[in-house]
């Protein structure tokens, strides 16, 4: 139910949206960009930072990458698309026009830095008692991450059984950790340099079952503003990418 309430949501959002672009001169139209809400912080930076060296108006809706792409999928407006990971870019086809590389997403854990349980390594994670939040898998990045640990992992039954929550975003795993809510939730490690972040402390995944994701953009070929589409995708993958690692993404 709430994955459909969501995504009826960002419908109307992006009609509205366009119903008010649709009057403007199509040279200075504004760019209607689909973001994962796990990195909102970093693009409302690169916005900025575009706006003023470009004067150009960007309009950016955020939310579960799976969500975006449905939403896409379903109303065929929008001009850029920069999913939480590069997979959602390559599930949307035909509709994303081209796509170039912006920063490394490296999924951990977060948990309180005063945590009662004393979490300290990820097998601490795995002990009777603890509670775990992750993403769903149909809605958001992260949540494909913690699919393969239960999958994929020799650690699969313990993993499963201590996840207590499903969220639909990143940032709602966040808070879940935050608020005390659980004990721990599988975000990206950037989320860690966030304000909200500071009693919060890293858990870092093994190498071998940590699911380290690239985040690209794309133009979609929906765009009816392709030029100034392009100069937003070159400025994110050139001088945007320096604010992704201040935000503290990694680099391949």
């Amino acid at each position: 139910m709430w994955k459909k309430t969501a995504l009826i949501l960002l419908i109307v959002i992006t009609g509205a949206y366009v119903s008010f672009l649709s009057g403007c001169d199509k040279k200075e139209r504004s760019l209607i960009v689909y973001s994962g809400k796990g990195i909102k912080s970093t693009m409302e930076d690169v916005k900025q930072a575009f706006e003023q060296k470009h004067e150009i108006k960007v309009n950016i809706i955020y939310a579960g990458s799976n969500t975006l792409l449905s939403t896409i999928q379903k109303t065929r407006k929008g001009d850029v698309f920069i999913p939480g990971s590069v997979f959602y870019i390559k599930k949307a086809g035909d509709l994303a026009a081209h796509s170039q590389y912006v920063a490394l997403h490296i999924p951990t854990f977060a948990v309180r830095i005063d945590n009662p349980k004393g979490i300290r390594s990820f097998d601490d994670l795995l002990r009777p008692g603890i509670e775990i939040a992750v993403g769903n898998k149909d809605m958001c990045a992260i949540g494909r991450v913690a699919d393969k640990i239960i999958t994929g992992s020799s650690k699969d039954v313990e993993f499963a059984k201590n996840i207590t929550i499903t969220g639909s975003t990143v940032n709602e795993l966040l808070d879940l950790v935050v608020q005390k809510e659980v004990d721990a939730s599988l975000v990206w490690a950037d989320m860690l340099k966030w304000p909200e972040s500071s009693e919060l402390k890293m858990i870092e995944m093994p190498s071998d079952i940590n699911m380290i994701k690239e985040i690209h953009i794309a133009v979609l070929t929906t765009t009816t503003n392709r030029k100034n589409a392009e100069l937003f995708t070159d400025f994110v993958a050139t001088e945007g990418r320096t604010l992704f690692i201040k935000h503290g993404f990694g680099e391949r």
